[in-house]
């Protein structure tokens, strides 16, 4: 065995031994269809509430490499639920980030791939929920240490998700702003990613729909990008 593929492997036991234990979990697959891209991402997501909190678990792998995979990534987060008479559903939350990232063999990568770590960070914060009608929008606000990072940075989140019609349909995503380094170290700057998701649900176990990834100075250019995908969901 190849040395170099074990922390892909690593990744993937970590993800199919965590979704055994799992009780609330799904799959998706998404084609990122426009040029710039063109290649599949596979998802896995676990949530699972209980009477201290919940825990929410994902893991990607972006294959846009012919030969393999070329991103492995993942977040586990904690929440605990704080009991107080001001503020309804007020928690504290916890946060591990990772993963490793392979140049892709498109026009203008590399002859031989190299690889890069994605920076561990680990975030810790509070949250509450804003209810907008019957829309709740979860919003947390999060200290961010990034491996590597000058200075003090910060992240906010929110999470939203909303059934329509008997819940034929299902709206719902997130917003991550956040602060880091620039590339050369000469200063920060801020990072805005979201990624709503429109899905049809044919049951209760699969669905098919959209997820359009929205970002501004997200790598791999510090510019305002919008990409679409066509997804599938699978529950279990």
């Amino acid at each position: 065995m190849k040395t170099k593929n074990l922390p892909k492997i690593k990744h993937l036991l970590f993800t199919l031994l965590f979704s055994c234990f799992a009780q609330a979990q799904e799959v998706q697959l998404h084609y990122d269809f426009l040029p710039e891209r063109d290649y599949l991402t596979f998802t896995f997501e676990f949530f699972k509430p209980d009477k201290l909190g919940s825990t929410f678990f994902f893991t990607d792998y972006n294959f846009g490499r012919n030969d393999s995979a070329n991103l492995a990534y993942f977040e586990i987060a904690r929440k605990f639920n704080i009991k107080n008479n001001f503020l309804e559903g007020l928690n504290f939350h916890i946060e591990y980030n990772d993963g490793l990232l392979m140049t892709d063999d498109k026009a203008g990568s590399p002859e031989n791939p190299l690889g890069f770590p994605i920076n561990r960070a680990f975030l810790v914060g509070f949250g509450f929920p804003i209810k907008i009608g019957n829309f709740t929008l979860n919003t947390t606000y999060m200290y961010k240490n990034t491996h590597g990072s000058t200075g003090l940075d910060g992240q906010f989140t929110a999470v939203w998700f909303h059934n329509l019609f008997n819940n034929k349909i299902t709206i719902r995503g997130f917003l991550d702003f956040w602060s880091e380094d620039r590339a050369d170290g000469s200063s920060k700057k801020a990072i805005l990613l979201t990624e709503p998701q429109v899905m049809y649900n044919f049951n209760k176990n699969f669905s098919l729909g959209s997820e359009i990834e929205i970002s501004n100075n997200f790598v791999p250019s510090e510019e305002f990008k919008v990409f679409p995908t066509i997804m599938g969901r699978y529950a279990f």
